[in-house]
């Protein structure tokens, strides 16, 4: 074993000094080293948009949704963190003669008594305008401060032909809505009846633990069967939307998959000109008593070695990479704009899981590229290797 890692040792040196190979292989480990960056870099970031949706989705939305105004005790689930009965409907808030789309909830009266300014507590409740929380976005946009009036405008199907109502609202607080894509205002819950209809009712869950939602729901059901088909998770929900994140990422996957292939291939026509090259050497080799399998491990390590070097540089590369975007401002010099999806910050997460299926995969092509030509060549009756070396 000591004489086959002399030679492969040996073999390395003059693979980098014959003129033939030395340039074909360093294109090999640059391509390689480029294909497993790109493959590392390309997943993180699908990683950190896929990380990055589900986050704003869950800090945007409840996570489980029940649509029933029935008292059911959700507090006997430990996994639930909160929970409260809603109504949800739109209209349209008018400023300065524009119409703004609005989304109208109502809230349960401990959070509208938290979000209320101290200083219109007292007395919010015997106005004759309804007392609403605004939305800080369109607050500022409009210049609109505690205390104003306000218009808003529903649409009202109680009676046969569908009407428009106008509600006269006072601001009793203004609150950062920003998980929010539209802007939003909240009502109490004891007034909902003169804005909603009953059969907008439902219940809002929280859970500590968002990504359980599926076995929290099955838990809620198992508990009232009555809920079987009015529960949704918010995972069910956007199903097609995460169906969608993972089809890209496998489409991702499937063309930089080629891509190390490809590079691995130069690796295969490495070693074949290699051997063709050393056919003299193997023939003395055979003479001295080597066997095909010795001979075949040689060349196969020479290959993967040449091969490993490229997947190394790409690894270390991808790793520094992320490190650099993680904890530097270097994306943000470049001037990038990603406020289209509404994330903060950019979207990249190392994942350990990707980063040794891409090592593994990217191994076993270097692999099988070193070890095919070295068998097909190797693998034949001594006499023609000998021959083949006069």
């Amino acid at each position: 074993m000591k004489y086959e890692r002399l030679i492969i040792l040996n073999y390395i040196k003059s693979f980098f000094d014959s003129k033939d190979t030395s340039v074909t292989a360093i294109i090999s480990i640059i391509s390689i080293t480029i294909s497993v960056f790109s493959l590392m870099m390309v997943l993180s970031v699908m990683k950190g948009f896929d990380v990055k949706v589900k986050e704003k989705i869950f800090k945007s939305f409840p996570h489980i949704i029940i649509k029933s105004d029935k008292k059911i005790d959700l507090n006997q689930f430990s996994e639930v963190k909160s929970y409260q009965v809603t109504s949800e409907t739109y209209g349209g808030i008018i400023l300065r003669r524009d119409i703004k789309l609005l989304q109208i909830k109502s809230v349960n009266e401990s959070f509208f008594i938290k979000n209320t300014d101290s200083s219109l507590r007292e007395d919010f409740k015997s106005q004759r305008n309804i007392p609403v929380l605004l939305d800080s976005k369109l607050a500022s946009s409009y210049q609109i401060d505690l205390n104003d009036k306000v218009n808003i405008v529903i649409p009202d199907f109680t009676k046969k032909e569908p009407t428009i109502r106008e509600l006269k609202t006072t601001i009793v607080g203004i609150f950062d809505s920003k998980a929010s894509q539209v802007h939003r205002i909240y009502v109490e819950n004891r007034i909902q009846s003169k804005i909603f209809s009953k059969d907008k009712a439902f219940i809002e869950v929280i859970l500590n633990n968002p990504y359980q939602s599926k076995e929290i729901k099955q838990k809620i059901v198992n508990k009232y069967d009555e809920l079987k088909y009015k529960i949704f998770d918010w995972q069910s929900i956007n199903s097609s939307l995460f169906n969608l994140m993972k089809l890209e990422r496998y489409s991702l996957i499937i063309f930089l998959g080629f891509l190390i292939l490809i590079s691995a291939t130069t690796i295969y026509s490495n070693i074949t000109t290699f051997i063709t090259q050393k056919r003299k050497e193997i023939g003395t080799l055979i003479l001295l008593g080597s066997s095909r399998k010795s001979l075949i491990l040689i060349f196969s390590s020479v290959g993967v070695l040449v091969g490993g070097v490229g997947i190394i540089f790409g690894s270390a590369l991808s790793l520094i990479s992320i490190y650099i975007i993680q904890n530097t401002g270097f994306i943000n010099s470049l001037s990038l704009d990603i406020s289209f999806y509404e994330i903060d910050g950019f979207p990249i997460i190392f994942s350990i899981n990707y980063f040794f299926n891409i090592f593994i995969f990217s191994f076993l092509m270097i692999l099988a590229s070193s070890f095919i030509p070295s068998y097909l060549i190797l693998n034949k009756d001594p006499e023609l290797l000998i021959k083949g070396g006069n």
